[in-house]
């Protein structure tokens, strides 16, 4: 497994501005399928018709699972552009002030891990790592679920077989979850609660992605941030299938980005790049 960590919790604040197997870009077309999940908590407050001011922390980029040669990723400028320009576009304001939402986000691809060692009875952090990325947390257990017990009933390993699933949405998660990914996660988090009393209070998480076969990572990666935007603070039951094509990347105009650190806005650099790492070897599938 290769992983590479660019925390940038000094810098990395952005600035104003049915389901399907496969999701692949034709030989002759730019188009391709993105999953969309985004939920949000109970508790979460409806969305503001003013812009909801924010702060955001680039987690870093990751390359999880079997490496392959040749991968271009998007640079980390291009990606903060790119989310600060959707953000932008639905409601999210950034600021160099007391905000309403901590963001952290991470970005890459994910891959099977063939040589992660898998404990009996159990499900490889890879694995769980990428049934996460394409299935809400209810599906995501679910999934767990199933796979634990067609496992212990048979003794088979399913991270290893590919067995037929007759279980309707989860097996599409199942089969989703076993093709590389390229993928932007973005969590939101209360300011309150993070600054004050140092509680990671989850008000929302979206995760886009699509397959490895849709193209380039440099384009598909910034592509996936543009069609994604209208999902950043929803709340969807279902995964949703979206259709978008490869985008040319336009160069955002407007207010140059600032630099903030956690420090500036009342925020305990520590106990953040804690989470952020907990965070990130959550969403890499590594091994605790």
């Amino acid at each position: 497994m290769k992983t590479a960590i660019w925390y940038s919790l000094g810098v990395a604040a952005l600035v104003t501005a049915g389901f399907s197997p496969k999701a692949q870009a034709g030989i002759f077309s730019d188009d391709f399928e993105m999953i969309a999940v985004a939920e949000s908590a109970k508790s979460a407050p409806p969305l503001s018709k003013e812009p909801v001011s924010y702060v955001a922390f680039d987690g870093g980029y990751i390359e999880a699972g079997d490496p392959i040669a040749g991968e271009s990723p998007p640079s980390a400028d291009l990606v903060r552009q790119e989310l600060q320009a959707a953000l932008s576009a639905n409601g999210f304001q950034a600021t160099q002030g007391t905000p309403s939402l901590v963001l952290t986000y991470y970005w890459g691809v994910l891959r099977v891990d063939s040589a992660q060692i898998k404990v009996p009875y159990g499900i490889k952090t890879n694995l769980r790592a990428r049934i996460a990325l394409v299935s809400t947390a209810r599906e995501d257990a679910e999934v767990e679920n199933y796979i634990l017990g067609r496992e212990k009933g048979s003794s088979m390993d399913m991270d290893a077989a590919t067995p037929t699933l007759n279980m309707g949405p989860l097996e599409t998660v199942l089969q989703n979850s076993r093709l590389a990914r390229y993928f932007l996660i973005v969590s939101a988090y209360d300011y309150q609660a993070l600054a004050q009393q140092h509680e990671p209070k989850l008000v929302w998480r979206t995760k886009l992605s699509a397959q490895e076969s849709a193209g380039g990572m440099s384009e598909v990666i910034p592509s996936i941030i543009a069609a994604g935007g209208p999902y950043f603070g929803k709340n969807m039951p279902d995964v949703k299938i979206v259709n978008t094509s490869l985008s040319k990347v336009q160069p955002v105009t407007g207010a140059e980005m600032p630099n903030v650190s956690p420090d500036s806005v009342g925020l305990d650099a520590k106990f953040l790049q804690g989470l952020m790492k907990r965070e990130h070897t959550k969403v890499s599938g590594m091994s605790d």
